[in-house]
């Protein structure tokens, strides 16, 4: 084989090595939330994740470190699938504007609790601990999301036909009402057995929470 050979072959080879790489993060980072979402970041095991991940503790320690830094690249990493999945991975420059535009934003966030139960089950873990990683949480992430989010709606006029309350407990309440039945999902299976993470549930939640803020004006 000569040079050229050679160096045509080489990308070829480099390309699928370079996907199952990033395949292979992705699924520990996967793997690191929900053991991190079930134990806590001081009670999890890194032997554990990486047995979840199907890798090796070596492999984790070589690209993520310590503990603690796989737990906040894991977190990082959730953030960025939020902001994807809310259509604000362009620098938060789309931020819903309008009562429509809202509840898009609405069903974008239902469908992602739903799919990352995870998410919320780690945050109430570490508002529940407090400390300096609730405090990285909320001054990387959840305040600039706020902050782009109240800039939207301030430059669309303010969003008529929202519920009259305190816009702290408004927060909250939403939040509750859009993933609480995912993070509780071994509940209502047990109470009810009903799997809340189905397509079908997860659509019947949707209507259902724009039903309760919204007297039934769904954009559906």
């Amino acid at each position: 084989m000569d040079s050229t050979d050679t160096k045509t072959d080489r990308p070829n080879h480099r390309v699928p090595v370079q996907a199952r790489s990033k395949q292979k993060r992705s699924e520990i980072l996967h793997q690191a939330r929900i053991i991190f979402a079930e134990r806590g970041c001081d009670a999890a095991n890194v032997r554990d994740i990486a047995a979840a991940a199907k890798t090796t503790h070596s492999m984790i320690r070589y690209h993520f470190g310590t503990k603690d830094q796989l737990w906040r690249e894991s977190v990082r990493d959730m953030f960025e699938l939020l902001n994807e999945a809310l259509a604000l991975d362009d620098g938060l420059s789309n931020a819903p504007t309008g009562l429509e535009g809202f509840k898009a934003y609405l069903q974008r966030y239902i469908r992602y609790s739903a799919a990352h139960p995870e998410h919320a089950r780690i945050m109430i873990m570490e508002s529940v601990r407090g400390g300096d990683r609730l405090d990285w949480i909320v001054e990387t992430f959840i305040r600039p999301l706020h902050q782009a989010l109240s800039e939207g709606y301030e430059t669309s006029g303010g969003i008529k036909g929202m519920p009259d309350m305190n816009p702290i407990s408004f927060v909250y309440i939403l939040t509750a009402a859009c993933q609480m039945p995912f993070v509780l999902a071994q509940e209502a299976k047990a109470l009810y057995g009903v799997d809340t993470l189905t397509d079908e549930m997860v659509e019947t939640h949707i209507d259902s929470v724009l039903n309760l803020f919204f007297q039934g004006r769904s954009i559906r």
